[in-house]
């Protein structure tokens, strides 16, 4: 008598799918937080801005013009399209003569700039093909399985609100003591530390600067996560209805 071995098809569990909701949730927010630290990092009209605000234009002695050519030279730079080492120094014209814009000390604190970029934009091919692919996984299988992709979203995005509330509470109380923070946690070194005397870069991104730039992000990326957690909260919950 033959035995026939019959194959048993192995199922991911319910587990498994709010496990992928999960990541799909975590990679959404990721690609949300480096959209909105791009969009006053690498845009022309926010440095213009800020110039005429802060009055750089007078500070650094230089035509609109030439520190806008410096400036489209740093987003180059910062998004990677230039050498690491010795693609930054540019040479322009600082009231009435030739130099070099950047010094020693701020190129050394840009290229660890740079690596922060690089690392963001490793990030992103991780997180935007496998947001891609645990998407179609989830819109193939029917409104069940998007329901757990939705429910991800919501407990991703409240959970990450929740956890901001503590840093924004801080940056309000004390944004100097949260901004040297940040910068000890992000950086091995104290070539951050600038002299507005010397160093023409802190000149055109003053304290004001970054301040302005944390409420862009702030604004950008908290819109996002609000988004993100109204639509998961309220597509979970009709998802299952329907299930």
């Amino acid at each position: 008598m033959n035995l026939v071995k019959k194959r048993v098809a192995i199922k991911p569990s319910p587990v498994f799918w709010r496990a992928m909701g999960i990541v799909n949730g975590l990679c959404m927010m990721v690609l949300l937080l480096r959209l909105a630290f791009m969009v006053p990092a690498v845009n022309l009209w926010f440095y213009r801005w800020q110039y005429t605000v802060n009055d750089t234009y007078r500070h650094v002695n230089m035509l609109p013009a030439d520190l806008h050519d410096v400036t489209r030279h740093l987003i180059r730079y910062m998004q990677g399209l230039l050498d690491r080492d010795t693609g930054l120094q540019i040479q322009t014209i600082v009231g009435g003569q030739v130099r070099d814009f950047f010094s020693p000390i701020e190129i050394r604190h840009m290229v660890d700039v740079y690596d922060l970029f690089a690392w963001g934009r490793v990030i992103l091919y991780t997180c935007a093909p496998l947001l891609f692919a645990t998407t179609l996984a989830f819109v193939t299988r029917g409104r069940r399985h998007l329901a757990m992709l939705h429910h991800g979203w919501k407990w991703v995005s409240g959970t990450v609100i929740v956890l901001l509330l503590i840093p924004a509470i801080f940056m309000l109380i004390n944004w100097s003591r949260a901004f040297d923070l940040f910068h000890e946690i992000f950086f091995d070194n104290d070539y951050w530390i600038l002299n507005p005397q010397v160093d023409l870069l802190v000149r055109i991104v003053p304290n004001g600067f970054f301040i302005h730039a944390t409420m862009v992000i702030g604004g950008v990326f908290g819109t996002g996560l609000l988004g993100m957690f109204w639509l998961g909260r309220r597509r979970a919950v009709e998802g299952s209805l329907e299930s």
